[in-house]
Order: structure tokens, then C-alpha cells, then sequence
């Protein structure tokens, strides 16, 4: 996407908000692909957080760059970026595929390799030295919008104090986060004051996740955006 076009998508998506909700009550999502005719459903406030956010573990990814450290072998242990195909090449035993693995996971999984020909009982500790395969996104009325790699669990309000806040002519009521699952995209809505006081979930995101933060008051276009989403953008309201 080209900087022109991302900041067209930019000023559009923040006027959402806008055309979605109407003297408080919501204009819901329209039925994925089928009739365009909206349906309302206030009762999936957790469908935004499918997961436990206790269980989260970030999982390795192309291009992240992990350090293997093989204890009593310092010969083969070694710092390297994963590979595209979500391997990552090590001393003695070539490439070692630990692309959707926890550290943990990739620990048992370089192990076993160095165990079945090479080491006997072998101890290995890996470490993620550069997150660069999971990013999400924060536009509009904050502080400082931008890409921000997701390090481990990030919530809503985290990834909002990652982008130094909101800014003060920010819509607190009303925030928006694009998620995309098997290639259907969803809008959810929800409100920063109310997860800050504790009133809703902070929800946990997700790679790829985009949050956009609607002006106070803004009543710009949307019929464009709109005419070109609302084919495979369905929206979940979160008050």
C-alpha cells in the first residue's frame, strides 16, 4: 500500500464511527456478503478476546530473529533471523522449522533434532532478539499513529500508550479495531473510557489488527468507504 493510499484509508476509517452509530444506538453489521441488510448484536462483547489473555505466548514468525543458545556447546549456539518458509538455520543441523512455536516450543522442538544425532540429553534456551512478524496498527486521533510490532500479550489500552495516547480531539466513546480472520474482516466498536474504567473487556490483539481512532464530532463523507466495504466488513458493537 502506498503512503497516499494508506492515508486515504486513514481519513476514511476514522469517520466510521460516525455513520455506524446514530443518536446512540448502533446501525450493526450487514450479514457478511449476502442481502447488505444489517443485523444487530449487542450480546458478543467476548468474541474479541477468544482467548484467554492469561494463556497468550507469542509465537515465533518469519523474519523474527531468535538467539539459540545450546548450553555447554557454545559452537553451535548462534543468533539468526527466520527464513520466509519459517525456518531458521543452525550450526551442525541446517534448518530447524520454529515459525508458530512458543520459545518454549522451539527449545524442545532444536532438542530433539540435536538429540536424535549429535548431543546426548543437549539443553537449549532460545530467546526472540527482533519481533518482526507480528504488527498492528493505530491510526487516527492519537499522539503518535504508526506500525508497532506486538511483542507479546498487547492489549487494546497498551497498544493505545504505545502510540503516546489519545489525542485530545480523540472520540473517547467510540473506537474502532479491524480484525482479519480467514480472510473476513470484522469492525468491532467499543468505547476507551469505558475499558479503561473497567466497564469492558481490554480486549488482547491480534497480528494485524488495525485500531482506529475517531475524531470528536466528526461528521465527514464515509458513502465511499462504506460502498466498498460493506461486501466483507461486518460490525460487532461493543457498548
Amino acid at each position: 500500500m502506498t503512503v497516499c493510499a494508506g492515508l486515504f484509508q486513514a481519513v476514511l476509517a476514522e469517520d466510521v464511527l460516525d455513520d455506524l452509530v446514530s443518536d446512540g444506538q448502533a446501525k450493526a453489521s450487514p450479514k457478511e456478503s449476502e442481502t447488505g441488510t444489517p443485523i444487530t448484536d449487542f450480546s458478543v462483547a467476548q468474541t474479541l478476546n477468544r482467548q484467554d489473555p492469561g494463556s497468550y505466548e507469542y509465537r515465533i514468525g518469519p523474519m523474527d530473529v531468535i538467539e539459540v543458545e545450546v548450553f555447554q556447546a557454545e559452537e553451535l549456539s548462534r543468533e539468526a533471523r527466520v527464513n520466509t518458509q519459517g525456518y531458521v538455520s543452525l550450526p551442525l543441523i541446517g534448518g530447524v522449522k520454529v515459525a508458530g512455536l512458543t520459545t518454549s516450543e522451539a527449545e524442545r522442538q532444536i532438542e530433539k533434532v540435536l538429540g536424535e544425532k549429535y548431543l546426548q540429553d543437549p539443553h537449549v534456551t532460545v530467546f526472540i532478539k527482533a519481533y518482526e512478524s507480528q504488527k498492528i496498527t493505530v491510526e487516527g486521533w492519537v499522539k503518535n499513529p504508526g506500525v508497532f510490532p506486538l511483542k507479546g500479550k498487547t492489549t487494546f489500552l497498551q497498544a493505545i500508550a504505545n502510540a503516546k495516547g489519545m489525542d485530545r480531539l480523540a472520540d473517547f466513546s467510540e473506537v474502532a479495531i479491524f480484525r482479519t480472520v480467514n480472510g473476513k474482516t470484522t469492525g468491532y466498536i467499543l468505547s476507551y473510557t469505558k475499558v479503561r474504567s473497567g466497564q469492558q473487556i481490554d480486549p488482547v490483539l491480534q497480528s494485524g489488527d488495525i485500531i482506529v481512532v475517531n475524531r470528536s464530532g466528526s461528521k465527514a463523507g464515509w458513502e465511499l468507504f462504506t460502498k466498498t466495504l460493506t461486501s466483507f466488513v461486518g460490525w460487532t458493537v461493543l457498548f
